[in-house]
Protein backbone atom coordinates (compact mmCIF):
# COMPACT_ATOMS: atom_id res chain seq x y z
CA UNK A 1 0.00 0.00 0.00
CA UNK A 2 1.22 3.57 -1.22
CA UNK A 3 2.48 5.59 1.55
CA UNK A 4 1.18 9.48 1.77
CA UNK A 5 2.14 12.82 3.58
CA UNK A 6 0.97 16.50 3.84
CA UNK A 7 3.30 18.80 2.81
CA UNK A 8 2.85 21.55 5.71
CA UNK A 9 4.65 24.99 4.97
CA UNK A 10 6.63 26.30 7.87
CA UNK A 11 6.02 29.83 8.27
CA UNK A 12 6.79 30.57 4.68
CA UNK A 13 4.04 33.35 3.41
CA UNK A 14 3.77 35.85 1.00
CA UNK A 15 1.59 38.89 1.25
CA UNK A 16 -0.20 41.42 -1.47
CA UNK A 17 1.78 44.02 -2.56
CA UNK A 18 -0.96 46.65 -2.00
CA UNK A 19 -4.86 46.55 -1.19
CA UNK A 20 -6.15 47.10 -4.87
CA UNK A 21 -8.14 44.56 -6.38
CA UNK A 22 -8.01 43.72 -10.07
CA UNK A 23 -11.16 42.69 -11.56
CA UNK A 24 -8.95 40.54 -13.40
CA UNK A 25 -7.34 38.96 -10.70
CA UNK A 26 -7.47 35.15 -9.01
CA UNK A 27 -10.22 35.44 -6.81
CA UNK A 28 -9.92 33.47 -3.58
CA UNK A 29 -10.07 29.65 -3.58
CA UNK A 30 -12.75 28.50 -1.11
CA UNK A 31 -12.17 24.77 0.35
CA UNK A 32 -15.16 23.96 -1.29
CA UNK A 33 -13.01 23.77 -4.41
CA UNK A 34 -15.12 27.14 -6.01
CA UNK A 35 -12.62 29.56 -7.63
CA UNK A 36 -12.66 32.57 -9.87
CA UNK A 37 -9.40 32.13 -12.65
CA UNK A 38 -7.53 35.30 -13.43
CA UNK A 39 -3.99 36.54 -12.90
CA UNK A 40 -2.11 36.09 -9.86
CA UNK A 41 -2.36 39.29 -7.47
CA UNK A 42 1.07 41.19 -6.70
CA UNK A 43 2.54 38.38 -4.21
CA UNK A 44 5.53 40.03 -1.97
CA UNK A 45 8.27 38.24 0.71
CA UNK A 46 10.67 39.74 3.30
CA UNK A 47 13.50 41.70 1.76
CA UNK A 48 16.52 39.50 2.29
CA UNK A 49 14.91 36.18 3.49
CA UNK A 50 15.94 32.72 2.24
CA UNK A 51 14.28 31.70 -1.29
CA UNK A 52 12.69 28.50 -0.51
CA UNK A 53 10.57 26.56 -3.09
CA UNK A 54 6.74 26.50 -0.95
CA UNK A 55 5.18 29.95 0.14
CA UNK A 56 1.52 30.05 1.46
CA UNK A 57 -0.01 33.06 -0.74
CA UNK A 58 -1.88 35.63 0.87
CA UNK A 59 -5.22 34.95 2.52
CA UNK A 60 -7.39 36.37 -0.20
CA UNK A 61 -6.27 33.46 -2.36
CA UNK A 62 -7.32 30.70 0.37
CA UNK A 63 -6.31 27.51 0.04
CA UNK A 64 -3.79 27.71 -2.55
CA UNK A 65 0.16 27.78 -3.10
CA UNK A 66 2.90 28.91 -4.26
CA UNK A 67 5.58 26.74 -5.74
CA UNK A 68 8.89 27.03 -7.71
CA UNK A 69 8.82 25.85 -11.15
CA UNK A 70 11.17 23.18 -10.36
CA UNK A 71 8.12 21.83 -7.81
CA UNK A 72 6.01 22.95 -10.88
CA UNK A 73 7.60 20.61 -13.32
CA UNK A 74 8.02 17.45 -11.15
CA UNK A 75 4.24 17.66 -10.23
CA UNK A 76 3.42 17.64 -13.85
CA UNK A 77 5.51 15.08 -14.58
CA UNK A 78 4.10 13.08 -11.93
CA UNK A 79 0.39 14.20 -12.96
CA UNK A 80 -1.47 16.41 -15.48
CA UNK A 81 -5.45 16.42 -14.65
CA UNK A 82 -5.55 17.77 -11.49
CA UNK A 83 -4.00 21.44 -11.09
CA UNK A 84 -3.50 24.63 -13.20
CA UNK A 85 -0.39 26.71 -12.59
CA UNK A 86 -0.52 30.09 -12.63
CA UNK A 87 2.32 32.35 -13.13
CA UNK A 88 3.02 33.99 -9.81
CA UNK A 89 6.38 35.97 -9.73
CA UNK A 90 7.63 37.19 -5.93
CA UNK A 91 8.65 40.85 -5.22
CA UNK A 92 11.24 41.23 -2.46
CA UNK A 93 11.91 44.65 -2.18
CA UNK A 94 13.24 46.15 -5.95
CA UNK A 95 14.03 42.31 -7.01
CA UNK A 96 11.24 40.32 -9.03
CA UNK A 97 11.44 36.39 -8.23
CA UNK A 98 9.87 35.10 -11.58
CA UNK A 99 10.25 31.40 -11.05
CA UNK A 100 7.00 30.72 -9.23
CA UNK A 101 4.05 29.30 -9.70
CA UNK A 102 0.50 30.06 -7.66
CA UNK A 103 -1.98 26.42 -7.99
CA UNK A 104 -5.36 26.05 -8.27
CA UNK A 105 -6.88 22.69 -8.00
CA UNK A 106 -9.33 21.58 -10.84
CA UNK A 107 -10.12 18.12 -9.28
CA UNK A 108 -10.27 16.97 -5.68
CA UNK A 109 -9.95 13.21 -4.82
CA UNK A 110 -12.16 12.35 -2.07
CA UNK A 111 -13.09 9.45 -3.41
CA UNK A 112 -10.02 7.87 -2.08
CA UNK A 113 -10.85 7.63 1.67
CA UNK A 114 -11.66 4.48 2.97
CA UNK A 115 -14.33 5.45 5.45
CA UNK A 116 -14.36 1.63 7.06
CA UNK A 117 -11.15 2.24 8.42
CA UNK A 118 -11.17 6.02 8.99
CA UNK A 119 -12.32 7.46 12.49
CA UNK A 120 -14.73 10.75 12.99
CA UNK A 121 -15.63 12.59 16.17
CA UNK A 122 -19.36 14.61 16.26
CA UNK A 123 -18.96 17.87 18.22
CA UNK A 124 -22.39 18.95 18.97
CA UNK A 125 -22.77 22.47 20.61
CA UNK A 126 -26.06 24.32 21.84
CA UNK A 127 -26.38 27.33 23.66
CA UNK A 128 -28.09 26.69 27.37
CA UNK A 129 -28.26 30.47 28.64
CA UNK A 130 -29.24 33.72 27.35
CA UNK A 131 -29.35 37.04 28.35
CA UNK A 132 -31.53 39.44 26.22
CA UNK A 133 -31.30 37.70 23.02
CA UNK A 134 -27.34 37.04 23.09
CA UNK A 135 -25.52 33.54 24.23
CA UNK A 136 -23.67 33.47 27.42
CA UNK A 137 -23.53 30.13 28.39
CA UNK A 138 -22.85 26.98 25.93
CA UNK A 139 -22.78 23.39 26.02
CA UNK A 140 -20.32 20.62 24.43
CA UNK A 141 -20.59 16.70 23.53
CA UNK A 142 -18.33 14.70 21.85
CA UNK A 143 -18.27 11.52 20.75
CA UNK A 144 -17.18 8.56 18.42
CA UNK A 145 -18.92 8.69 14.75
CA UNK A 146 -18.68 6.95 11.86
CA UNK A 147 -19.85 6.98 8.34
CA UNK A 148 -20.10 4.90 5.47
CA UNK A 149 -19.07 6.73 2.46
CA UNK A 150 -18.66 10.62 1.17
CA UNK A 151 -22.36 11.15 0.73
CA UNK A 152 -23.69 10.67 3.90
CA UNK A 153 -21.14 12.74 5.70
CA UNK A 154 -21.99 15.55 3.12
CA UNK A 155 -25.61 14.72 4.38
CA UNK A 156 -25.02 14.64 7.98
CA UNK A 157 -23.00 18.18 7.79
CA UNK A 158 -25.54 19.72 5.62
CA UNK A 159 -29.00 18.71 7.43
CA UNK A 160 -27.91 17.79 10.80
CA UNK A 161 -24.85 19.97 12.02
CA UNK A 162 -26.00 23.30 13.57
CA UNK A 163 -23.65 26.32 13.34
CA UNK A 164 -21.87 25.45 16.87
CA UNK A 165 -21.60 21.79 16.04
CA UNK A 166 -18.95 19.93 13.41
CA UNK A 167 -17.13 16.76 12.64
CA UNK A 168 -13.92 16.16 13.22
CA UNK A 169 -11.01 13.97 11.49
CA UNK A 170 -9.30 11.78 13.91
CA UNK A 171 -7.81 9.45 11.72
CA UNK A 172 -7.85 9.45 7.67
CA UNK A 173 -7.36 6.17 5.63
CA UNK A 174 -6.87 5.65 2.20
CA UNK A 175 -8.14 2.91 -0.04
CA UNK A 176 -5.90 0.57 -0.61
CA UNK A 177 -5.75 0.29 -4.32
CA UNK A 178 -5.18 4.21 -4.32
CA UNK A 179 -1.94 4.97 -6.34
CA UNK A 180 -2.66 8.35 -7.24
CA UNK A 181 1.14 10.45 -7.28
CA UNK A 182 -0.64 13.50 -5.40
CA UNK A 183 -4.16 14.31 -4.52
CA UNK A 184 -6.13 17.26 -2.76
CA UNK A 185 -9.02 16.78 -0.52
CA UNK A 186 -11.99 19.07 -0.37
CA UNK A 187 -14.19 17.82 2.68
CA UNK A 188 -11.84 16.64 5.74
CA UNK A 189 -10.48 20.13 6.81
CA UNK A 190 -6.80 19.19 5.47
CA UNK A 191 -6.14 21.67 2.77
CA UNK A 192 -2.06 20.64 2.16
CA UNK A 193 -0.93 19.24 -0.95
CA UNK A 194 -1.00 15.61 -0.14
CA UNK A 195 1.87 13.22 -1.85
CA UNK A 196 2.98 9.69 -2.53
CA UNK A 197 6.14 8.86 -0.51
CA UNK A 198 8.06 8.43 -4.12
CA UNK A 199 6.81 11.87 -5.06
CA UNK A 200 8.00 13.03 -1.55
CA UNK A 201 12.06 11.26 -2.23
CA UNK A 202 11.81 13.15 -5.44
CA UNK A 203 11.06 16.64 -4.19
CA UNK A 204 13.92 15.41 -1.40
CA UNK A 205 16.76 14.47 -3.87
CA UNK A 206 16.17 17.52 -5.81
CA UNK A 207 16.64 19.91 -2.19
CA UNK A 208 12.97 21.05 -2.87
CA UNK A 209 11.65 20.66 0.61
CA UNK A 210 13.50 23.83 2.45
CA UNK A 211 10.57 25.17 4.74
CA UNK A 212 8.57 22.34 4.36
CA UNK A 213 7.41 19.31 6.55
CA UNK A 214 6.58 15.90 5.62
CA UNK A 215 3.28 14.79 8.04
CA UNK A 216 2.74 11.00 7.37
CA UNK A 217 -1.49 11.30 6.48
CA UNK A 218 -2.30 8.01 8.70
CA UNK A 219 -0.63 9.96 11.86
CA UNK A 220 -3.34 11.57 13.66
CA UNK A 221 -2.89 15.31 14.74
CA UNK A 222 -2.93 13.93 18.59
CA UNK A 223 -0.42 11.77 17.90
CA UNK A 224 2.21 14.25 15.61
CA UNK A 225 2.06 17.57 17.51
CA UNK A 226 2.67 18.58 21.11
CA UNK A 227 5.35 17.78 23.41
CA UNK A 228 4.93 14.43 23.80
CA UNK A 229 4.35 14.13 19.42
CA UNK A 230 5.95 11.51 16.88
CA UNK A 231 6.80 14.79 14.91
CA UNK A 232 9.88 15.11 16.89
CA UNK A 233 10.86 12.02 15.69
CA UNK A 234 10.90 13.46 12.23
CA UNK A 235 12.03 17.30 12.99
CA UNK A 236 13.72 18.95 15.61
Amino acid sequence: MVKYFQIQIMNESAKRCSNYVDPNELGYMGFNGDSKLGKCPCQKIKVNSKIVDFYMPSPDLGSRQIISTPVRDILEEYRDDNLTFIHCPLTMGSQIKKDFWITDVKEYDDQVIDFNKSRFKLIEGWIEKEVNGIATEFGQKISDTNFENLDELRAYEEDDLNYLSSIKVVKLSLKEDCTLPYFYLRNFGIFDLIVSEDLKGEIENQKLDKGVEFKPLEIPDEEWYGPNGLRKQFYS
